[in-house]
């Protein structure tokens, strides 16, 4: 019996000697016990483990010091996963352990290779003091800062093509500003191929569980069909995520952003003036869910590109403090974009300006704008719209649009030195087109709100079972030739 307890005692201390050197692993090193354990990091972050077969970009010359140039050890290693895809059977992993890892070119995943870092859940930091990240992978890219980048741009600092997968890392541009006007840079990230280098598309390219800190542009997926955004967050500065010549359903969930990299001004003034979280370009079949943004020009910018416009269904998803719009619709396909349980806040804030350049700026945030050339249908349901706004929505061109069971609050606000001041701007301006607004409830308890304003291009206009904070108000252009209905409307007037 004291054998085996000897014996035990042997084992247990063996055990414990090897976890507590794993736990000693640095930064960027090597470590045979990288591979069986999961580990934390100055008490942070779980370690995603290396796997065995995975390649280690130590292996090819890779250094996490922070000063070394990894392009070409990054490449060789990808290079590498890619080969042992071809070869069938072989691992397609290239595992990227804890470190800052810089790098002065970009790089390329081919097609069924996953480059790893080590965050098995989505890094979340705010670097905005200047706190270093030391819990995990970071990649800091430097090439391109200067370089004018924007929709039609095509250069990145890391490719994903076909059927490929990046996860797991911090992207920091650290040579970004923090307080001047920010720089642009290429995308971070690019779902496609367009050089062609291995196909002509870039189906089911991924990205998982990244964070993109002082980003000029985050994710592009273009010509990625089926790709999936998931479990992005971070700070992208110009452009958020965009998507266009995707002809198979492409998927976008749990990417928020925020100001975690910088909130100086003027920096994150450039943000909330020309920035925008998310353009969807064409799209067939887009399903985003549970997606965010704080402090953007435009939240959802829904555009016309030369292969078209978008459908999709949007669930869930949020923008909080957006100087110009929450969403914003050039154009859609007829089959419509289809938003439920939104929830929108547009404003600018007055009197502190901390977010939003002004005063004298003449903001006049609108949480919907349609444009004139929309002819597609554009779906509100279950969702919220509060301020302190200019207005609700104003709605142009010929689709039809339509709010249901939604909620409007605190419009008729407009920036001036002395704070927020009222213009008799209606809820809702209908310049043109079909709309529809039901079951909805309108609490703006500004003395004699006006509700909804209908221009002399309005086409038909449906007003019906709505719950009014005051008495409903609805001013008619004497120009107006339209259908207008307007019954069973719940609102504050005495009945006769």
């Amino acid at each position: 019996l004291k054998m085996a307890n000897f014996s035990l005692t042997v084992v247990a201390l063996t055990l414990a000697l090897a976890l507590a050197s794993a736990q000693t692993t640095r930064y960027g090193s090597r470590s045979k016990y990288s591979r069986m354990y999961q580990v934390k990091v100055n008490g942070h972050a779980k370690i995603r483990a290396m796997n065995d077969g995975d390649i280690n970009v130590l292996d090819f010359g890779a250094k996490g010091d922070n000063a070394t140039d990894n392009t070409a050890a990054f490449a060789s290693a990808l290079l590498s996963a890619y080969s042992n895809v071809s070869s069938q059977g072989g691992t397609g992993t290239v595992y990227v352990p804890p470190g800052i890892f810089k790098f002065k070119g970009n790089l390329t995943i081919p097609p069924g290779v996953t480059l790893t870092g080590s965050y098995h859940v989505i890094p979340s930091h705010d670097v905005r003091d200047g706190q270093p990240i030391d819990d995990g992978t970071v990649l800091v890219p430097t090439q391109g800062r200067g370089v004018a980048c924007d929709l039609d741009c095509t250069s990145a600092f890391i490719t994903v093509t076909e059927n490929g997968l990046l996860r797991g890392l911090v992207i920091l541009y650290d040579e970004q500003e923090r307080v001047n006007t920010p720089v642009p840079y290429p995308w971070a990230v690019f779902l496609g191929d367009p050089m062609k280098i291995y196909s002509a598309s870039a189906d089911n390219a991924a990205i998982e569980d990244v964070e993109l800190l002082g980003a000029w542009n985050g994710v592009a997926a273009i010509a990625a069909h089926r790709h999936y955004i998931a479990r992005v967050q971070g700070q992208p500065l110009n452009i958020g995520v965009f998507v266009d010549e995707t002809y198979d359903i492409g998927r976008i969930e749990d990417v928020h952003f925020n100001p975690w990299f910088s909130s100086k001004s003027p920096f994150v003034y450039y943000q909330t003036t020309h920035g925008r979280a998310f353009v969807m370009g064409r799209s067939d079949w887009e399903y985003v869910f549970n997606t965010f943004a704080f402090a953007y020009a435009i939240g959802y910018h829904f555009i016309e590109r030369k292969t078209g416009s978008m459908n999709g269904n949007f669930l869930g998803i949020g923008a909080d403090l957006m100087v110009n719009s929450s969403v914003q619709v050039d154009q859609s396909q007829p089959y419509g974009v289809l938003i439920t349980n939104g929830e929108f806040t547009a404003f600018c804030d007055s009197p502190q300006h901390t977010f939003c350049q002004g005063p004298g700026q003449d903001k006049s945030p609108v949480h919907v704008r349609i444009g004139p050339n929309n002819n597609g249908a554009v779906k509100f349901a279950t969702s919220a719209f509060w301020g302190p706004a200019a207005q609700i929505a104003i709605t142009e061109g010929t689709g039809t649009i339509s709010f249901s069971q939604c909620h409007f609050d605190n419009w008729d606000n407009f920036d001036t030195p002395k704070g927020y001041a009222p213009r008799g701007m209606a809820a809702i301006t209908q310049v043109g087109g079909t709309l529809a607004v039901s079951e909805s409830e309108f609490t703006d308890h500004k003395p004699s709100p006006k509700h909804f304003s209908i221009g002399p291009n309005a086409s038909k206009t449906i007003i019906t079972t709505n719950i009014i904070t005051g008495i409903l108000d609805i001013e008619k252009d004497k120009d107006f030739k339209g259908k207008l209905i307007v019954s069973l409307n719940a609102d504050d007037s005495k009945d006769d």
